[in-house]
């Protein structure tokens, strides 16, 4: 049984992340993926049985490994490497004895066991294990020992450990899906000493994994003390002993062969959550966020309602930025931007559709494959044409059931107030308290004169209390009052004004000057003028296409977001510049330098970084780090333990609030 460390890199031996103008984090693991696929990698391949990768194969995956896969790899894609059937590795499975089968699963005792079970019943060819992190020793000698058992070794061809233990869902976004409710276990004060230590090796674990995948060795910087600390200071451990073992030929060799590398290396950023709390409360308004927060979106995956014949059912759609053009130049617009795109790809739809009839004289069924009644003497160029139409209606129909499905929530909830509300708190902007007031204790949404859920009501008062000094008592007793006649359990609110973190943290974004709002909406006017134009528009909406153009020509244009740089992407500014107002807060760190006592700062600015969150993320905060990076010219990925909405994040809220009672 062969054992590898492969990083499936391509650019072996030329360092190229920055040359080539190149810093996806999606690109270089679709990159490894394939190269596992293919089975190219490095003595992968027997001699005895060239052109391997022209064979039907067959994929095995865990439920990990599976989320990995999915959002960046279609069936068409993994078709395109051979692959012809993929199944689960903890399902039942027929033996295929032909094929050979990869292995793509976590170093688990029970993934272990039923590889060595697949080997003893050989249910296909052979076997290529690949693992998404470093496999234990004492894995690696339980899986050696059950296969030697059932004298099966021989089917196992080789042995890889991938480092590919992270999700991508965007060239500049990754979660880690893990641990679950991570803002919880890594703020919970019960937490057992062996399971915070379990947490901490798996983020470590897959940080290492992803700066593998991308060939880079970072500066690290982190807040001192909490989690992040702890995380980054045993990730610079790990990167320094690696390279200390492996010299030259290390994990990251192609960095380490670079004259450039000084340079052009980037910095991580590991920062607890506790640093803003308010972006995991604000209801967000751009496109991406907006299916995130609004209709659960994860993996990239979502599900909409969608009404035909006064009928209604639950229709999934794959958001793929790669595939669908629609979505990739809209995920962080505002949602009245998308409005006025939405009505472009429906006109854009049907002019092909009057081509399409001015060539063939009928009337073309873009939902049937029969395309018998075209004229044969027109069809010189109508196939391309056909499927261009195709393509467009596809993404017609998407767009417009789910930004009509996002609206319905917005108009339902009305959301719009919420959002306008909360934006004027947090920049600081003049706003109407009677229309707080009124948002707070009117009635819940489905009552006359309702606004909004108990959570959205929530979200906005937590907003409001974290982000005012000197709230009069007599006023938090009145929202608290009406929330709780409502039936609204305030264990959350409890938690914050227990949690002294909770109020600095915030205060501290209070007391940043707010950035210029130049190329926002530069009007200020009062939340309730601006709602009430919104929901004018809505009234009488009927989801289908013709209403729905009209809906969009009408005047969303006056909920602009203001132009903010929220407080993670000042910290970013700020350690990028090297403006130095951090350092004596924050802890600088090179994997490279091996005598820790005397480790030389960088004197000029960065140009990538990777922006990591430790307790859970949203889009609303990478849509802002995206937004910086345009306009200052840099590069940033981000990532988080997992990506969470504002539900999810109150919920370990109240049962961290229940832990600490």
């Amino acid at each position: 049984m062969n054992m590898n460390s492969n990083t499936n890199n391509p650019n072996q031996g030329g360092f190229d992340q920055f040359g080539n103008n190149s810093f996806s984090i999606k690109e270089k693991q679709i990159e490894s993926i394939n190269r596992m696929l293919s089975l190219k990698a490095s003595d992968s391949i027997s001699s005895s049985k060239p052109g391997w990768q022209d064979v039907w194969k067959i994929l095995i995956f865990d439920t990990y490994c599976s989320s990995i896969i999915s959002p960046i790899l279609t069936k068409g894609a993994l078709r395109n490497q051979g692959i012809t059937l993929y199944l689960p590795l903890h399902s039942d499975r027929q033996p295929i004895q032909d094929a050979p089968a990869i292995y793509f699963v976590l170093p688990t005792l029970d993934n272990i066991k039923r590889i060595a079970e697949d080997c003893k019943n050989k249910l296909y060819d052979n076997i290529y294990l690949n693992f998404a992190s470093k496999l234990p020793n004492n894995l690696m000698e339980e899986l050696a020992t059950l296969t030697i058992q059932s004298d099966s070794v021989s089917m196992i061809s080789k042995l890889y450990e991938q480092f590919l233990n992270f999700v991508t869902l965007e060239k500049d976004l990754f979660t880690l899906n893990f641990p679950k409710e991570s803002y919880l276990q890594f703020n919970d004060p019960t937490i057992k000493d062996s399971q915070a230590q379990e947490n901490i090796d798996s983020v470590v674990d897959s940080l290492f994994s992803v700066l593998v995948t991308m060939s880079v060795i970072p500066i690290i910087r982190c807040p001192k003390n909490g989690a992040a600390e702890m995380i980054a200071t045993q990730l610079e451990k790990k990167i320094s002993q690696h390279l200390l073992q492996s010299g030259v030929g290390n994990l990251f060799s192609n960095e380490m062969g670079s004259q450039l590398s000084s340079f052009y290396r980037p910095v991580l950023i590991i920062l607890d959550r506790n640093i803003d709390l308010s972006v995991m409360l604000h209801h967000p308004w751009t496109y991406q966020a907006l299916a995130h927060d609004i209709l659960n979106m994860s993996n990239n995956r979502v599900k909409v309602d969608v009404t035909n014949d006064n009928v209604t059912k639950k229709v999934t759609y794959d958001l793929d930025s790669t595939s669908d053009y629609f979505w990739s130049a809209n995920t962080g617009a505002p949602f009245f931007n998308v409005a006025g795109e939405v009505k472009n790809l429906i006109k854009d739809y049907t002019d092909s559709m009057e081509k399409l009839k001015q060539l063939t004289d009928v009337n073309v069924d873009l939902d049937s494959d029969d395309l018998s009644k075209v004229n044969e003497n027109k069809s010189i160029g109508l196939g391309d044409l056909v499927s261009s139409t195709k393509e467009k209606k596809r993404l017609m129909d998407l767009h417009t059931n789910l930004a009509t499905d996002l609206m319905k929530n917005i108009r339902d909830r009305q959301i719009d107030c919420f959002f306008t509300m909360e934006e004027a708190i947090i920049t600081r902007t003049m706003f109407d308290k009677k229309e707080l007031n009124s948002l707070i204790t009117s009635p819940v949404v489905g009552e006359a004169g309702g606004k909004g859920t108990l959570e959205d009501k929530l979200r906005l008062l937590l907003i409001y209390y974290l982000s005012t000094k000197n709230i009069p008592t007599n006023e938090m007793e009145t929202y608290e009052d009406a929330l709780t006649k409502m039936g609204l359990d305030l264990t959350c609110l409890q938690y914050f004004k227990k949690t002294k973190a909770f109020n600095e943290s915030l205060l501290a974004i209070v007391n940043q000057p707010s950035t210029s709002t130049k190329g926002a909406s530069s009007t200020t006017t009062s939340t309730s003028t601006t709602a009430s134009g919104f929901m004018s528009m809505l009234t009488g909406y009927q989801p289908n296409i013709e209403t729905f153009a009209s809906f969009f020509s009408q005047g969303v244009r006056s909920l602009l977001p203001k132009s903010k740089d929220l407080f993670v992407t000042r910290v970013v500014e700020s350690i990028m510049d090297l403006k130095n107002t951090l350092d004596a807060d924050y802890l600088y760190m090179d994997p490279k330098i091996q005598n820790k006592s005397n480790v030389p700062r960088r004197t000029t600015p960065f140009k990538e970084a990777i922006v990591f969150t430790v307790g859970g993320g949203n889009y609303v905060e990478y849509q802002n780090l995206q937004d910086y990076s345009k306009k200052s010219n840099k590069k940033i990925i981000y990532g988080t333990t997992e990506l969470l909405t504002s539900k999810d994040f109150l919920a370990q809220i109240k049962t961290l609030k229940d832990h600490t009672n």
